[in-house]
């Protein structure tokens, strides 16, 4: 894993299929802008209540539960060696993965202040609830401070 410095394109990866396409559109974006990626796993901490009463939010923990980074590498290894396998030659990308805990939407657009682009992916529940996008797109959307770009399962950038 190499270290992403400076602006860069993060992205959102919780192992559903919806990040899988974001994760392969994140890389072209950063294959295209020539910078790196910086993959981020982001799980709520768990709930004691305590966060009901405290004037100031809580700081985010490092490593949100046993091996979500862990598997967030791997994933991130499978679209890298799937994007390589490719028949058309797809640039080294360097990439980091970063696990944080906390509200998925607030992480996100956290992590991503100052970068290039946050990609996340779209589960499609938020059209079945009556909503062109999810909880955790439409709070990226408003809270961050970078372009957003958010990518339905299936759509890969091969």
């Amino acid at each position: 894993m190499t270290r992403v410095e400076g602006p860069a394109v993060v992205v959102g990866v919780d192992g559903s299929d919806g990040s899988r396409a974001a994760l392969h559109h994140a890389l072209g974006e950063a294959a295209r802008r020539r910078t790196g990626v910086r993959a981020v796993v982001a799980h709520p901490p768990p709930h004691d209540g305590a966060e009901l009463f405290a004037l100031d939010p809580l700081p985010p923990i490092p490593d949100p539960g046993p091996g979500a980074t862990a598997r967030a590498r791997e994933l991130v290894d499978q679209v890298v060696a799937a994007r390589r396998a490719a028949a058309a030659p797809v640039p080294d990308v360097a990439t980091e993965v970063v696990g944080v805990a906390g509200a998925p939407a607030d992480v996100l657009a956290d992590t991503a202040d100052g970068a290039d682009l946050l990609v996340i992916g779209h589960r499609g529940r938020g059209a079945v609830h009556g909503r062109p996008t999810g909880p955790v797109a439409l709070g990226c959307i408003l809270r961050s401070r970078c372009p957003v770009t958010v990518v339905p399962p299936g759509e890969e950038d091969r």
